[in-house]
């Protein structure tokens, strides 16, 4: 498992018989009184919440590329 900020990617190797996969975790969450997942605090200006945002879309982008490295064909 990769452990991020706010999402974990697990990784199951592909063998001769079947192929890899992947899937994401998310980890660092709240839940709202209405029940929904929160994955950010709670932004006062647009400067937070845009760094919020470029936080998450980091460990997404670092997610994407292992992703790709795991289905890679050695």
């Amino acid at each position: 498992m990769h452990v991020f900020g706010a999402f974990e990617l697990e990784i199951q190797p592909g063998t001769p018989y079947n192929p890899a996969s992947v899937r994401v975790a998310l980890l660092r969450y709240t839940r709202g009184e209405d029940g929904r997942l929160l994955i950010t605090p709670e932004c006062n200006s647009f400067e937070e919440i845009e760094g919020q945002i470029n936080s998450l879309q980091d460990e997404l982008d670092e997610i994407r590329e292992r992703a790709r490295r795991a289905f890679q064909v050695p």
